[in-house]
């Protein structure tokens, strides 16, 4: 085997003998899927809040949105996320490409699949307001809560 080789193949090992000796060491940790337990109050705000964040909840996210009369969320995907969108005062429409207009009203919730463009528009006389919650879309394994 020639010098050339040889150095070849001890420089590509290198970066394999540093991540023994880290683990050796002690493995980086992993980012922490625990979380605590808690309860918040609703916002009474106007517009967007966020209800859970990256450091709230392992997978989902979800905010609170108060629509005054004539607005919208505007449009925007999923993505990999399914969505779910609880009424709790007012009227409006979720509207979805290929889905059509569907009411929405309090004490009604909807749902977007994943990879799905939609909007949210108040058509009441009074604020709109929902929450969504969403999460990476998995498949389902069978069991349940």
């Amino acid at each position: 085997m020639s010098a050339r080789i040889r150095l070849g193949w001890v420089v590509s090992l290198l970066p394999i003998v540093a991540a023994v000796g880290c683990a050796s060491e002690g493995a980086a940790p992993k980012a922490s899927t625990h979380r605590e337990p808690f309860v918040r109050p609703l916002p009474d705000a106007q517009g967007y809040t966020r209800l859970l964040s990256k450091d709230d909840a392992v997978g989902m996210r979800s905010g609170h949105q108060a629509l005054p009369p004539g607005q919208e969320c505007g449009w925007h995907s999923t993505e990999n996320y399914e969505e779910l969108i609880i009424c709790l005062a007012g009227s409006g429409e979720l509207l979805s490409e290929g889905g059509g207009r569907r009411p929405l009203t309090a004490g009604t919730y909807g749902y977007n699949p994943p990879h799905t463009r939609h909007n949210v528009v108040n058509t009441g006389t009074e604020v709109l307001r929902y929450i969504y919650v969403v999460a990476p879309a998995a498949v389902d394994t069978g069991g349940h809560h």
